[in-house]
């Protein structure tokens, strides 16, 4: 959660459509991070974050690690 995102709400009509809510943000961004401040950095979510939750970091680390075991991971 941002400024951004706590301003105008995580769905807005006031954003522009994708893909022209980056450009739009551009000079917002630029500046904000420049200063050290994610408050107008992107936060894309997808398409199935409704489906996301909660989990200790661990938890999720462990399920991702289960998934590369016999992955060849190149070097």
């Amino acid at each position: 959660m941002n400024r951004l995102v706590r301003e105008l709400g995580p769905m807005s009509d006031a954003a522009p459509p994708f893909p022209l809510a980056p450009t739009a943000l551009a000079p917002l961004r630029a500046k904000a991070e420049h200063d050290g401040s994610a408050d107008f950095s992107s936060l894309w979510a997808g398409q199935n974050a409704a489906a996301c939750r909660p989990a200790p970091a661990a938890a999720i680390t462990g399920e991702l690690a289960r998934g590369f075991v016999g992955a060849h991971v190149p070097s």
